[in-house]
């Protein structure tokens, strides 16, 4: 369901828009290195960007926002 980051993923890019960090794949990039057990791909691609950032927030995991 969050595959599609109509903040950071849009064609053409706007110049006076700036993207939103973290993006999507930092989500779960950050969820899987935390726990990849519970968060497996098809768990991630189920969740939206919200239930992304509330796990990240709860879990008091770190996003890297520099891949």
């Amino acid at each position: 369901m969050a595959d599609f980051d109509i903040y950071n993923d849009k064609l053409p890019k706007r110049v006076n828009n700036a993207d939103r960090k973290p993006t999507i794949a930092q989500l779960k990039a950050a969820l899987t290195a935390g726990d990849a057990t519970t968060f497996t791909t098809a768990r991630l691609n189920s969740m939206t960007e919200i239930d992304l950032i509330n796990a990240c927030r709860t879990r008091g995991y770190t996003v890297n926002t520099t891949l």
